[in-house]
Formats: structure tokens, sequence, C-alpha cells
């Protein structure tokens, strides 16, 4: 590279220049031409850079160049783009653009430094500004740019020669502009291209997610923080290549020296950061499908990869008072960190139970509510007062339930009488079978399942589901009175009955012995009665 010279009379010159009005400076070509540049073409581009190459007297191109960025041209932005960054790649391993240390540089190489310096960065900005091209090949070779200075800062521009060093600036300013865009095309792209690949890349994404949505708590409103939420939420949600040991950490876009110990390199670092980006995230205000799902995807896709998942806690228990489906959903993830995280939640169960009301026998989400509830059931070490209760609001609401829910309330009875044979006893007290209803022990408005007084009770629900109108619930219902000697039902096979599979089940039955017909056509709707209200049928035929 060339000594670099100032020649302090050709800047008196451009000063004294600058200084004259714009009414008295000429309009000839000439002059147009040399303050914004020649007309851009691919040769002349070309051109442009390697003149900067050659010598220091041709910095000024550097201006032209930066300047053909914002042409309509996306050719020109784009050859523009690509000689800019070589440009500034070669400067860069020159060691150019570093930081002048006053004790040691010459005033003219400084001078020249800091305008050079200058000019890289409106080339950033220019960049920046370019994710947001409508044209989608301009933004995304202005990210491929981006990334690659990224890793030219954290070689080339290191306050200390042979330590790691990461360009953090340059990467927090580009996830910001991607997480701010209006849609978040460009933003999966960085996430699948470069996060879910490079280690270090996704441990400073989680990082600056968590110190970005913190701030956007308080500097965004309105749609701008929805669009954010949901662009971060999207990103999150397609990270999938989380190292589970140390040792899949391996690859790195900016290279680590052996025996590092920086916290790209830590699992437990990575794990810091990812709980830090979900906790942040999730104080964002959602929607009730952002919220739904989050919640069905935590259980196997956010607490395994958290250091300390009981953090969740606040966010879940808030979540249990929503009510409906999303309540239920919660549960499913504090039922996940009970088991294997050991978290005490003791209004786990009395949370559950408020959830049995009759809505549930007629929502969307029944057969899911039940799948559930089976496994938050299932452990044969529950207090029988809690099982029975359960079991006794769950026949309650069959007496009032459709068919198609009632035929999965008594497999699912069943099964659980079988697991816990301490509530059989429900099932023993025939003689509250023939008392009324009123009589019954159980206190159905009670919100503790401890104290509903069930296990004092009888199944007289089941008893009365035994004469349905529909042949296949009391068919089922039958059951309750014979001995359990019948191994547990399979729920799948209940759980996705509908009024409709009912009756195409009733249509498409063999039929050993036909019914009897009435073959005869009557004469009139009611055989006796007031001869007004007679309705004569004289003239009709059978169908």
């Amino acid at each position: 590279m060339p000594s670099i010279i100032v020649d302090k009379r050709k800047r008196q010159r451009t000063v004294a220049s600058d200084s004259i009005p714009k009414k008295k400076r000429t309009t000839s070509a000439k002059s147009t031409e040399s303050a914004h540049g020649p007309e851009p073409t691919p040769t002349i581009i070309i051109q442009l850079e390697q003149q900067i190459s050659s010598s220091t007297e041709h910095y000024n191109n550097l201006v032209y160049l930066i300047g053909y960025l914002d042409r309509d041209d996306s050719q020109v932005a784009l050859l523009a783009a690509t000689s800019l960054f070589r440009t500034f790649a070669r400067m860069l391993a020159a060691g150019l653009l570093s930081r002048p240390k006053s004790s040691s540089a010459v005033p003219a190489q400084e001078t020249v430094t800091l305008w050079l310096r200058d000019r890289y960065k409106d080339f950033k900005n220019k960049l920046i500004l370019l994710l947001n091209n409508e044209n989608p090949e301009n933004a995304l070779t202005s990210l491929t740019i981006l990334v690659r200075l990224v890793k030219e800062e954290s070689i080339h521009l290191a306050p200390t020669k042979g330590e790691y060093y990461f360009a953090k600036a340059l990467c927090k300013r580009i996830q910001h502009a991607l997480l701010n865009q209006s849609d978040d095309e460009l933003l999966l792209e960085f996430v699948e291209k470069y996060v879910n690949k490079y280690d270090d890349l996704r441990y400073y994404f989680l990082h600056f997610s968590g110190l970005l949505a913190n701030d956007a708590q308080t500097d965004l409103t309105g749609i701008s923080k929805t669009r954010f939420t949901a662009n971060l939420l999207s990103a999150l949600y397609t990270i999938d290549n989380f190292p589970k040991e140390e040792a899949d950490i391996d690859e790195f876009w900016v290279e680590v020296p052996e025996k590092s110990k920086q916290p790209v390199t830590k699992l437990s670092a990575q794990r810091a950061a990812f709980q830090d980006s979900w906790l942040a995230a999730l104080r964002l205000p959602l929607t009730i499908d952002q919220y739904k799902y989050v919640l069905q995807i935590m259980h196997n896709k956010i607490v395994p990869h958290m250091s300390k998942p009981q953090a969740l806690m606040d966010f879940l228990t808030d979540s249990c008072d929503t009510g409906g489906s999303t309540s239920l959903l919660a549960l499913n993830a504090l039922f996940s960190l009970m088991q294997k995280y050991n978290l005490d939640y003791p209004n786990f169960y009395k949370k559950l139970y408020a959830l049995l009301d009759r809505n549930l026998m007629h929502v969307k989400y029944r057969s899911r509510f039940f799948r559930m509830l089976d496994l938050f059931l299932s452990s044969t070490h529950l207090p029988a007062l809690l099982v029975a209760s359960f079991i006794k609001r769950l026949s309650r609401l069959a007496i009032s339930g459709p068919p198609s829910a009632i035929v999965i309330v008594i497999p699912f009875i069943y099964n659980l009488l079988k697991r816990h044979n301490s509530c059989n006893v429900l099932l023993q007290r025939t003689d509250q079978i023939s008392k009324e209803s009123s009589d019954d022990p159980f206190i159905a408005n009670e919100s503790d399942p401890m104290k509903s007084k069930a296990l004092d009770s009888s199944l007289w629900e089941l008893a009365t589901l035994q004469s349905h109108y529909h042949p296949n619930v009391a068919t089922l219902a039958k059951i309750m009175s014979e001995p359990f000697h019948k191994p547990a039902y399979n729920l799948e096979d209940f759980m996705d009955h509908t009024y409709n599979t009912m009756l195409d089940a009733e249509f498409t039955k063999n039929i050993r012995n036909p019914p009897a017909i009435e073959y005869e056509l009557p004469k009139t709707i009611f055989e006796s009665g007031n001869k007004g209200e007679q309705t004569y049928l004289e003239g009709w035929e059978l169908c």
C-alpha cells in the first residue's frame, strides 16, 4: 500500500470551493460529474474500485461508490455494494481503518484514517437501510455483506492482536433492523442461514434479542411493538439447532482461539442467553394465538434449553388465570416442570379442577383436554379424595353433556376407578343411587377438590345414564354395573366422536332383525280429539 500523503493546498482549495454560494457555481456537465461521479456502469464501477486500490489519490472514489447505493437501478446498487465491500475488506486487512493511536500517528495520516473510517460508517449505514429495500435481491445482498463485515471487523479491528474479538455493535445493529421490519422473511433467512449454523452468531443473537426486547418495552408503542414481538417470536421459533452438550459447540463464524474461555464456547452461557431472550420476549404484549403457540411448544422446545426453567413460574401461573385452552396449555407446561425439575406448585390440581365446567363438554379442544387430564391423573399416589372429586364432577357434567362427550367421560371414569381402587366405594353405595340428587353430600360449588366430600357420595349420575336416550351411551354406561374384569379402555377410540360420526355408525350398522314398520297410510295425524285439530292426509303418498 503506498504511503498516505495529504496535500494541504488541495484541502484549502476544497474548503474554499465549498464556501462558494450555490448560485455562483458552474452547472457544466464536467462540474456535475465531479460532484456526483461519472455515470455508473459496470465498467465504471470496476474502474473506480481499481483506482482506489492503486493510489491514495483516488480515495474520493469511495464517495461516488457510496452514492451509487441510492440508485434505483438494482444492478448498479449491487455492483457498487460488492465493490465497496472488497475495497473496505482490503483496507481492514491492511490496518487502514484501525483506530489511530494519538501518540504514534502522523497528523496527516490520522486525518486520512479518520476520513476513511467515516466513509466506512456511511457504507454500513447505507447497507442497513438497504435491508428494507423493496427489491429482495438488494436486501439479501446487503444482509450477506453486513454479516461478512462482522467477520472482517472481528478479525482486523481487535483492540489487542491475538485475542478473541467479536463485532458486537455491528451485529446488534443488523439484528435491530431485522426485528423492526414489516415482515419476517429476511429475518428468518438470517436465522436459518447463519444463527442455526454458527454457535457464536446464535449466542449473540439470543443475547441481543433479550436486550432489544427490554428496550422495546419502553421505546416502542402500538403497531411497532406488535410487529417487533411477532418478528422476535418467529425468529425464536426457528432456532432449532440448539446444542445439548458442550461438545456440540464446535462451529463459529469468527474463529475462537484454542483453550479460550469465551462465553460462546460454554453451554451454560448459551442456555443463559436462551433463557434471557425468551423471558424478555414473554414480557412483551402477546396475542391469544401467540400465547397458545408458546405454551404448546414450551415443554419440549423451550424448557429443555433453559438454565433455570423455574423462572417461567410467573408467566405460567398468570396464564393459568386466563381460562379456557390457554389455562390448559399452561398447566401442561407446569406439569412438565413439576415432573422433571421438581417445581413446587400446590395449586396445580385446584386450577385443573376449576377447568371442569359445563363448557368443557362442548369446546373444540375437548379431546386434547382429556388426553392431558389422563396424564395429570396418571399417578397412583394421588389422594383418593382428589381423584374422587374429579370422578364425581365429570359424572355430574355427563348428565347434561352431548352424547359425543359422554362416550369419552364414561371410559375415562372407568380407567380412573381401575387405577384407584379406593374410589370404588362410589359404585358400591347403591343405597344412595335411589335417593334424590339433593341428598347427595357432594359439594358441587366447592373450588377445592380436597373439600368437596366426593368420596362420601355415589355415582348415581352414571346409573342415570344407563337409561339415556342414545343406545350407545346407555350400553356404555352399563359397564359400571358389571364386575371390573375388563382391561382399561383405550381412550383414543373415543376421543374423536361427534354427532356426525355417531350417526354414520348407526347408518352403517348391520341390522340382524329388521324392526316392524307401519305400512298402512293413516288418514289423520291425530286419531282422536277435537275434529278441528284433525288434519286429513287424503291424496298423500308414501315416499
